[in-house]
């Protein structure tokens, strides 16, 4: 079978779009299409089903990509290892992360990863937060970045950092309503609350001397996006409940300031994970032991962060 042929299979099952396959690795459509009705015809089965503007994977289309992506796991180990025996750190690294991590924490730590090691190329892939981790095996990552404790005990889990949630506002909003000085004051405010696939998320809160609390307020905005809560907090729209490490760069730049400072959320783990069955690469080993050591350098690096910049009003 005819490698660039899979190759070509993956993209466009990825993309789920022919054309938007062509765009994103700059291959001609009619290519794409020519490769896809070649593995139609040689295995005489659909592989997908057009609904609207998107390509769908029929069984035997999932089936097929399955084996697909171990085969480019495959070869993409073999260059690995024709690299490691010129003791060089290459290959192509797949990593998973959710949202907020990607764009925090992820992007930060393969930056600075590849600033090191310029020869490895970084496939970043996006993950829903539930997630099931026999569908991130199939996907072949080489590892993952997890918020907890995997469940799984087919994965080794290294931890990399510590991170918890707090209440955040803009200084325009507490100028306004005033900084609450409890949590009943706190109820008397607007919410900018996060929803999950089957609820509303409740602000879980403790403090110093063992007192919790869970709270819930009136919604101003509700949203399954932290990006979108962090920009109406900016904005001067309510109390977000977020992690600490997605506002840091806001609060150090006064976009915004926390509320109510002594509550916070238990201290939750933030771990990149990886499967005990994959065979580990050079490129790997050298990536978990740089994430390791990320966070103790991570000032002294000066590496770019994400933040949401103050809403200009004319």
């Amino acid at each position: 079978m005819d490698l660039s042929v899979i190759d070509c299979f993956v993209k466009v099952a990825d993309a789920r779009s022919i054309s938007a396959a062509s765009r994103l690795h700059r291959l001609p459509k009619s290519t794409l299409s020519h490769r896809i009705r070649q593995l139609e015809d040689q295995f005489g089965v659909e592989l997908f089903v057009r609904e609207g503007h998107q390509l769908h994977l029929t069984d035997a289309g999932s089936e097929l990509l399955r084996h697909a992506r171990k085969i480019r796991a495959s070869c993409d180990d073999a260059v690995t290892a024709m690299a490691e025996m010129h003791k060089e750190v290459a290959g192509t690294l797949r990593v998973g992360s959710t949202g907020e991590f990607g764009t925090t924490v992820t992007s930060e730590l393969l930056y600075a990863f590849q600033k090191t090691y310029p020869q490895v190329i970084l496939d970043v892939v996006f993950l829903s937060a539930r997630q099931p981790f026999t569908d991130v095996s199939d996907m072949a990552l080489d590892g993952i970045f997890h918020w907890g404790e995997p469940s799984d005990v087919d994965y080794v889990s290294r931890r990399l950092a510590t991170a918890s949630y707090g209440l955040y506002a803009s200084p325009d909003y507490l100028a306004q309503h005033d900084q609450p000085a409890n949590e009943d004051e706190l109820a008397l405010h607007r919410g900018l609350i996060f929803r999950s696939t089957t609820r509303l998320q409740p602000w879980y809160l403790s403090r110093p001397g063992g007192s919790e609390t869970e709270i819930l307020l009136t919604a101003a905005l509700t949203a399954n996006d932290y990006w979108t809560l962090k920009y109406f907090a900016v904005a001067g729209q309510g109390i977000a409940y977020l992690p600490g490490f997605f506002v840091e760069t806001e609060c150090q730049s006064g976009l915004l300031v926390p509320v109510l400072s002594e509550w916070r959320s238990r201290e939750t783990a933030i771990n990149l994970i990886y499967s005990r069955r994959r065979h580990v690469s050079r490129r790997f080993k050298a990536f978990v032991r740089f994430c390791m050591e990320f966070y103790r350098r991570r000032e002294r690096d000066q590496i770019p962060r994400y933040f949401v910049e103050k809403i200009a009003r004319e």
